[in-house]
């Protein structure tokens, strides 16, 4: 990696120090302080911006957890668990199914966690692209990631991908350090088998971040197969007593063979498989391995319904950054091929995105926040691409061009920032604290996707319907329900009554308007027991 490349003589750099001015350069000051400026800028939103129903679905699914429910047996989920094993905890501090208040609040904490794990993963941004080229490259391209508008929207959310996104990121990062320069064959190793482990968590987090795979283990084919090195396997030769001139590595040490790689590849792929291994095992011992499979994988394979305008709002809001990462991606292609000493962290980069952009377009259901996925590696390479341009300039004026060029690719995020101020949640509390209010913590509500029930017993093992589930629920499975409501056997004290529960069909809205009765069209209480 270029970054990395090894000192020579004082006089050969001396040049580039002077250019660079040290002290007088605060460009990157500035882009410190515009990406702190954004995440502060989040913190008056959390409590206002309306809730996406997938935060009420998240919340409702960890606090079932916290009930002592298993996800997948005793009531439906199709995300894979570890975020709701994380969050549940954190009811302990909340009454959320006795008080509005308390419910409230933990609604804020849920956000302000996703809060905290936004900066890690910007952190690791920054970390990673510090490491595959330089500081700035690191600053700029986490600045350019906290502003996007799709990041901004969906890393402020309760949802399982800002847990998994942490761990994603810390897989590259080990993953470009064990394509470095280790100073061992064993640190190599223990680099990949961290990198699957990270990996291995984020999939167990969502497994969406199974679409991360197929463009990363290509890099990591490509680094196998260019493993033989010039001289067939012998080490490349050293001068001095540094190895400094004439070896790239700065430690003088060979460039790992063909057997080296590949059992650095099976370390990843082991820590990859453990976290899984480990879930799977821990839901077999209460019987819900099967459930879990089918919950997670299959079904999600046969999921039919088909969204393709978030690719279009992806394209609107991104776009200059987007153009500038094709840029940097060519950068980093033109760079592997007419490199003497290829380097494979911007590789693997590039084809992690590429396998993700295929993922994207395979995904039937591509919401907004499978975009988490591309936008770090995209402001990567976007920052690289800026760096590329600047470099080409004076030395003295780099740091004015830095800021000239910042100043209009932070002009899409500062709007998107502005609207979000627009879109308020107070309907959307005001029906929680009439749920909480007009029922008992031990009363089965029925909701479909606006999430009013969310603290309180779900009446259906689906607790929530929605368009996509509905397409897959089967007519026996909706038929056994309606008749479990019409024996009396379930009884919901109240039933939200959204146009996902009428797409349940005539038989069950008959049923909902002769048993219940609603003073707002939307909120239905059963007639003995309305008041």
């Amino acid at each position: 990696m270029q970054h990395n490349a090894p000192s020579t003589t004082t006089a050969e750099h001396a040049p580039a120090r002077a250019g660079r001015q040290p002290g007088k350069d605060y460009s990157l000051h500035f882009v410190l302080l515009a990406t702190v400026g954004f995440f502060l800028a989040r913190l008056p939103i959390i409590p206002i911006r309306s809730f996406d129903p997938d935060e009420f679905q998240h919340a409702h699914a960890a606090w079932c957890v916290w009930k002592g429910m298993l996800p997948y047996k005793d009531f439906f989920e199709h995300h894979t668990p570890w975020y709701y094993y994380t969050l549940s905890p954190f009811f302990r501090w909340f009454e959320v199914d006795v008080a509005f208040a308390s419910a409230k609040h933990f609604l804020m904490f849920g956000r302000g966690l996703s809060l905290a794990l936004t900066v890690l993963a910007v952190l690791v941004v920054i970390l990673i692209g510090r490491l595959w080229e330089e500081r700035r490259v690191g600053l700029v391209a986490g600045l350019f990631l906290v502003g996007q508008p799709v990041f901004f929207e969906k890393t402020l959310e309760i949802r399982p991908d800002v847990l998994a996104l942490p761990f994603y990121l810390g897989a590259l990062w080990f993953l470009l350090r064990g394509l470095g320069r280790a100073p061992g064959t064993a640190r190599r190793h223990s680099r990949f088998l961290a990198a699957g482990l990270c990996l291995g968590a984020a999939i167990m987090s969502t497994q969406k971040m199974l679409f991360v795979l197929p463009g990363l283990l290509s890099g990591l084919a490509v680094w196998v197969l260019f493993a033989v090195r010039r001289g067939k396997g012998r080490s490349l030769p050293t001068t001095g007593a540094s190895g400094a001139a004439g070896n790239p590595l700065a430690d003088g040490s060979a460039e790992p063979g063909p057997r080296s790689r590949v059992l650095s590849s099976l370390a990843f792929v082991l820590g990859l498989c453990i976290p899984g291994v480990l879930t799977f095992a821990a839901f077999a011992v209460q019987r819900g391995s099967g459930e879990f499979i089918s919950n997670n994988f299959l079904l999600n394979a046969e999921w039919k319904h088909t969204v393709g305008e978030q690719l279009l709002k992806f394209l609107e809001t991104s776009w200059p950054i987007l153009l500038l990462s094709l840029f940097g991606a060519s950068l980093v292609v033109v760079e592997f091929v007419r490199s003497a000493r290829r380097s494979y962290g911007g590789l693997l980069l590039v084809s992690t995105l590429l396998g993700l952009i295929a993922g994207v377009l395979v995904v039937p259901a591509a919401h907004r926040q499978y975009y988490l996925m591309l936008l770090p590696i995209v402001c990567l390479l976007a920052a690289k691409a800026l760096s590329f341009l600047l470099e080409r300039a004076r030395a003295r004026v780099r740091p004015w061009l830095l800021a000239l060029a910042i100043v209009p690719l932070s002009v899409l995020p500062v709007l998107d920032l502005r609207a979000a101020f627009a879109t308020r949640n107070d309907r959307q509390l005001d029906r929680l604290r009439e749920v909480l209010d007009s029922t008992q913590p031990t009363d089965l509500v029925m909701d479909g996707w606006h999430g009013t029930g969310v603290f309180r017993p779900h009446a259906f093992y689906y607790f929530f319907v929605h368009e996509e589930l509905a397409d897959m629920l089967s007519r026996e499975r909706v038929d056994a329900y309606l008749d479990a409501l019409e024996s009396g056997r379930i009884r919901p004290r109240l039933i939200a009554m959204d146009e996902n529960l009428l797409a349940l069909g005539s038989r069950f809205a008959r049923f909902v308007h002769t048993h219940y009765v609603s003073r707002d069209g939307f909120l239905y209480f059963r007639k003995e027991e309305a008041h």
